[in-house]
């Protein structure tokens, strides 16, 4: 009788061991895949600040060379006198002007004015 009462408190336990160890794998594998979203969000979270960096430093560059080209512009109409015209014409891409004794130049990259031949 002995041995069937120690017989019965083994396999209880055996199944009481055997049910924690069960809950005990359910509970890692929620824990490893929280652990995976939760790291596939960040990664797509990085992934959309990074683009929207890559986008603002795009928008950024336009702006700086728009900025520039019309800096260039403004610096360009004010060098030429305010005597002097614009021809109508254009030479390498530059507007060009016609000084108080009739010559013709452009305003260079560097915002110098450089005459046109006359030939």
């Amino acid at each position: 009788m002995k041995k069937c009462i120690f017989l019965g408190i083994a396999m209880l336990f055996s199944v009481f061991m055997n049910a924690q160890e069960t809950k005990t794998q359910k509970t890692k594998v929620t824990v490893e895949q929280k652990t995976a979203k939760a790291k596939a969000d960040t990664d797509k979270a990085a992934k959309k600040a990074e683009t929207k960096a890559d986008a603002a430093k795009t928008t950024a560059k336009k702006d700086v060379a728009k900025a520039k080209d019309k800096a260039v512009t403004s610096k360009t109409e004010a060098k030429a006198s305010v005597s002097d015209k614009a021809s109508g014409e254009t030479y390498n891409g530059k507007k060009v002007y016609t000084g108080p004794k009739g010559g013709k130049y452009y305003i260079n990259k560097n915002g110098n004015k450089t005459y046109i031949d006359q030939k």
